[in-house]
Formats: C-alpha cells, structure tokens, sequence
C-alpha cells in the first residue's frame, strides 16, 4: 500500500468528515471507497463499448430507474 499526500478544498473536507462520521468509517476508508468508484467508471470506459456505471434508484414496483451515470477521466 501507498502513502499521498492530498489537499482537499474545504468544502470536500467537511463533506468527508461528515460523510464518515455518520458512517462511522475513518476519513481514509472513505476516501478509499470514492477512488474504487472512480476506477470503476474509468475501466466500463475504457471497455469502449459505451459501458458505464450508473445511479438507480429502486422503485416501489422493485424495478430500477436510472438517475445518473458515473464519468471517468476524460
């Protein structure tokens, strides 16, 4: 495993902060889980076969609807 060093914006600090309080996770294991999502979307990219990883939202009927597409590095 790798160290780095990261500044963060404010806002994205507090975000995190909050974030893993209220999942009673540490700020790290937070950020962990955001970097696996991004390899995640860039590699359904990469694929080139208009792949992607998408947000749905379950509905009452237990059908999914789509609500939103994970991009990864242009």
């Amino acid at each position: 495993m790798r160290t780095m060093t990261l500044s963060l914006p404010e806002e994205i600090d507090d975000f995190l902060n909050t974030f893993a309080c209220e999942q009673g996770i540490s700020k790290a294991r937070a950020m962990k889980g955001a970097f696996s999502l991004l390899k995640i979307a860039y590699d359904q990219k990469q694929k080139g076969d208009g792949s992607s990883l998408g947000l749905v939202q379950r509905m009452p009927d237990n059908s999914l609807r789509a609500v939103g597409v994970v991009t990864g590095v242009r």
